[in-house]
């Protein structure tokens, strides 16, 4: 562009030359993927439409951590709070079980005066849910951890070169059905 605003990989020419105007709000939209259905929050106030969903308004109890980049290959975490929160959202949360590994989204977007979108959101983070953690008293607090997916390359891989990890894993494959008898197997080569 010729004023100078250069895109990020992440943010179109619209939207970068948005972020330099008078007023342009930036917010942040975060999708949990619960088995029980999924969340869709914001960092504003009210209900917001985009992609034939709706983000409800988190306001000011809502926060996120930092979002870390890093040059290298590793895994990054993200920590995202609500505090204070009522004792239904407390409960709810207490009742959620099966959440660990499952999707967590998070986009960056710009709203105009008006509240409406720039631009597109743009993807700010996307990993897996892993740990919550939910304080129940005068000040309730529920933070939920989430690991990028590289987190899988730091896991020790527990698989075995035999014939019932096989099986789990393929039913019906036969391919290492002899891999046993082979152990103890003399080879004996011809003589050159």
């Amino acid at each position: 562009m010729s004023d100078g605003i250069v895109a990020t990989p992440r943010l179109s020419p619209q939207a970068a030359a948005a972020a330099t105007a008078p007023v342009a709000t930036p917010v942040v939209l975060v999708e949990l993927d619960f088995a029980s259905g999924p969340i869709r929050a914001w960092t504003g106030l009210g209900s917001l439409h985009w992609a034939g969903v709706v983000f409800e308004g988190m306001g000011t109890i809502g926060a996120v951590s930092d979002i870390e980049e890093t040059a290298e290959l590793r895994a990054v975490r993200i920590t995202l709070t609500l505090s204070p929160v009522p004792q239904e959202v407390v409960d709810i949360a207490l009742a959620e079980q099966s959440f660990r590994l499952r999707p967590a989204r998070l986009w960056g977007a710009l709203l105009d005066a008006e509240g409406a979108f720039v631009a597109d959101p743009f993807p700010l983070w996307a990993g897996l849910m892993d740990t919550m953690q939910v304080v129940d008293g005068a000040e309730p607090r529920i933070s939920l951890t989430c690991e990028s997916r590289l987190v899988d390359l730091e896991r020790a891989e527990v698989r075995r070169y035999t014939d019932a990890d096989q099986q789990a894993e393929y039913p019906g494959d036969r391919f290492f059905e002899f891999v046993p008898a082979l152990q103890e197997a003399e080879i004996r080569l011809p003589a050159s």
